[in-house]
C-alpha cells in the first residue's frame, strides 16, 4: 500500500505491507516513538493504530528539554 508521509521539510509517498502500523512506518523512517507523533486527519494517533491505502500521515517532530 502507499501512504503519503510529510515531514518538516520533506513529502514523500511511501509503499508498506497491508496491514501496516504507525509503528512500522516510524521504523521504515528511522525514528524512534519518543521522538515523533503521528497525525492523521488532523488528530494524534496511537503507534498501534493500522494504516490504510492513501493515508496521509504528517510526523511530528518532539521537542523536550529542561
Amino acid at each position: 500500500m502507499e501512504i503519503e508521509v510529510s515531514m518538516p521539510n520533506e513529502k514523500k509517498n511511501l509503499q508498506l505491507d497491508k496491514g501496516a502500523t504507525g509503528e512500522d512506518l516510524i521504523s521504515k523512517l528511522g525514528f524512534s516513538p519518543d521522538e515523533v507523533i503521528l497525525v492523521i486527519g488532523g488528530k494524534p494517533v496511537p503507534y498501534t493504530s493500522k494504516l490504510g491505502n492513501g493515508d496521509k500521515v504528517k510526523i511530528v517532530r518532539v521537542a523536550s528539554g529542561g
